[in-house]
């Protein structure tokens, strides 16, 4: 709810940081709106860089293997 009064006007009445209330209105706003939050993305980026790397290994897996089994066949 918006009473339109200005957010830095409220804290000094109310005796609040208007950095954090800020911060607090915005992350609300991007709820309301089903806006990921900046840490999701975050988390995102190092799930799929993890799944990258794991990948990577198992594709380095499977090309050993796959060296090993054309040397037993030969």
């Amino acid at each position: 709810m918006s009473t339109g009064r200005p957010i830095t006007k409220c804290c000094a009445e109310l005796g609040l940081n208007s950095k954090t209330v800020n911060k607090w209105v915005q992350n609300h706003r991007r709820e309301l709106a089903g806006e990921p939050g900046p840490k999701a993305e975050g988390c995102e980026l190092r799930e799929a860089k993890r799944r990258i790397r794991e990948l990577e290994m198992e594709n380095a897996f499977l090309k050993k293997a796959a060296a090993f089994f054309v040397k037993i066949q030969a």
